[in-house]
């Protein structure tokens, strides 16, 4: 963990505007802000490069040379709930991605001795899984036979699994033994019968490293059983309203089913969430919602921007009535506006076209002169702002919008 947070400090620096371009992994040698990149983390290049290539390999850090240093989304997930101080959650999160990391790794005949393509190796942690004792546990002399075999043909490797496989919470160290801790057994379990499919090629195993969510990761469901069972897991009712502690976790889930399914409620698996899980859902919609509009009021005219200054509008309201689309948190259904705009829309002074082009009410008339009349009149006619994934809602929730609320 002490290494990730280092490399924390790296990836933040990284995003300054010196820095953008810059080769990380190059040459130290008369390389003068390769040396100041690294004393960020109060460290030597050659020890700052060694630090962000493991990460790469964990899984925490994408691959490539030049900064910004940029995280994967399990890199991603560990430090939004670093960041929001959810420190136990963040460790699971740590202790998984190095897990996933351990189950793809295979030991070839390569001149670099080892793949992360496991269809091009032997899977040492599925062998050491499937020879555990009836105790679930291997003797360490043994477990160097595995790592290292008899040969140099690895070599020296054995200190490091064994500090990996214990850092990923897998195993504990017994006196003269690894014992298998019993975490993850739904993980566990397709690990011990996992065959690669030969036909994935590196780019899509390292695609799963960075998000194990993806449609074809072979682990896609013991993953995502194992996000909602940490987020049931912090238990913390009292500060659920804005999603503060558990929402990096479940927000994670919500953003791959909306890959898979193109137009989703993520609420859409209601039944099968706990009442704390389903209450950190509906606050990941609406933080979700602002996000697509990168945190900026959707009217065309209206200037307001900035993450505490809007909200997330429902088009057809949570209590309306069920219809063939389930809307409470369907991701087309939403808009990010001022919290002006918001109660404006919602006492039904303007509405959308199908085309989702601004429609006002005459009831305007009947107010005085102000800058949300001004904002709102001028817009007129004209599409809201897109969002970041160039997608607008559903004309089904603007229509219902524009029946029940539209004062015409």
């Amino acid at each position: 963990m002490d290494e990730l947070l280092t490399v924390r400090a790296l990836v933040l620096e990284s995003q300054k505007p010196e820095y953008i371009g810059f080769g990380w992994s190059g040459g130290r040698r008369g390389n003068p802000k390769m040396y100041q990149f690294a004393a960020v983390a109060d460290i030597q290049p050659s020890t700052m490069q060694t630090k962000i290539r493991a990460m790469i390999r964990y899984g925490f850090v994408r691959e490539g040379n030049p900064c910004p240093l940029v995280w994967t989304q399990m890199g991603g997930l560990w430090n939004d709930l670093y960041t929001v101080g959810n420190y136990s959650a963040a460790e699971n999160v740590y202790e998984l991605t190095l897990a996933i990391s351990l189950a793809f790794y295979a030991f070839n005949n390569s001149s670099d001795q080892f793949s992360m393509n496991p269809a091009k190796g032997e899977m040492p942690l599925k062998f050491l899984f499937n020879i555990l004792d009836n105790q679930g546990s291997i003797s360490l002399r043994e477990f160097e036979v595995l790592v290292d075999g008899s040969t140099t043909r690895v070599g020296g490797n054995t200190s490091y699994w064994k500090t990996d496989i214990i850092n990923s919470g897998l195993f504990i160290e017994s006196p003269g033994r690894l014992v298998y801790t019993g975490k993850y057994p739904s993980f566990v379990q397709e690990i011990k019968n996992f065959n690669p499919n030969p036909l994935l090629s590196d780019d899509d195993w390292r695609v799963i490293r960075e998000n194990p969510l993806v449609e074809v990761s072979p682990f896609r469901d013991s993953i995502r059983t194992i996000f909602e069972e940490l987020a049931q897991e912090q238990n913390l009712e009292d500060q659920l309203a804005d999603g503060i502690f558990t929402e990096p976790l479940v927000d994670v889930v919500a953003e791959q089913e909306e890959r898979q399914i193109p137009e989703v409620d993520i609420l859409s698996t209601y039944s099968s969430f706990s009442k704390s899980i389903r209450r950190v859902r509906n606050a990941t919609w609406a933080i979700r919602i602002k996000k697509k509009y990168n945190h900026i009021c959707a009217i065309p005219n209206c200037d307001v921007t900035g993450l505490i200054f809007v909200e997330a509008a429902h088009i057809k309201p949570d209590n309306a009535p069920e219809s063939s689309v389930p809307h409470r948190a369907h991701i087309l259904n939403g808009l990010c506006l001022c919290k002006n705009c918001h109660i404006a829309f919602d006492k039904g002074y303007f509405s959308l076209t199908d085309d989702h082009r601004i429609i006002t009410s005459s009831r305007f008339d009947y107010i005085p002169n102000q800058n949300l009349k001004t904002v709102i009149l001028s817009s007129a006619n004209i599409r809201i702002k897109n969002r970041t994934d160039n997608r607008f809602p559903l004309a089904e929730f603007i229509q219902y919008h524009r029946t029940n609320y539209f004062k015409a």
